[in-house]
């Protein structure tokens, strides 16, 4: 029964990450929690297989580790996450300066923050008039700027 459950919660936190990834463009890099979930669940389906053959300590030892990386993946990744969606930045953007949602290009557009690499942005490129603009849009804060004026098509 220990089994399955540390599989089911491993699953449901799996099944998450991947809902959330397109929402906030991939940031944080989802990979990176889904890779221990995916372990966690390897290890528990061969304990459950085969639970006479390690010793008793040694299943005790990864049961317990399985139980801490359940717990942490989401706590770090709820962290990590921005404060913002990458859909709830254009609509914000485009209020905040006026703009229709059909002049931004589609496509989700993100790039390393130069302050900090860990850290990334959200680019809009928006057609306005003959050519285009493309603002830089912080989801932790909400900032955001223009980072070139108008480029000719």
């Amino acid at each position: 029964m220990v089994y399955f459950i540390l599989v089911l919660v491993a699953a449901i936190e799996v099944i998450v990450l991947l809902i959330n990834r397109p929402v906030f463009a991939n940031i944080p890099y989802v990979q990176v929690y889904i890779v221990p979930l995916l372990i966690v669940i390897v290890i528990t389906m061969l304990l459950s297989r085969n639970p006479k053959r390690f010793m008793r300590w040694f299943k005790q030892g990864l049961i317990t580790i399985s139980v801490v990386v359940l717990v942490f993946v989401p706590v770090l990744y709820a962290k990590n996450l921005p404060l913002y969606g990458y859909n709830e930045a254009k609509k914000m953007l485009a209020q905040r300066e006026q703009l229709l949602l059909s002049q931004f290009q589609k496509g989700k557009y993100v790039y390393p923050a130069k302050d900090s690499p860990k850290k990334y942005r959200y680019l809009f490129k928006v057609n306005h008039g003959n050519g285009m603009l493309e603002y830089v849009f912080d989801p932790y804060t909400g900032g955001y700027e223009v980072v070139t004026d108008v480029i000719k098509k």
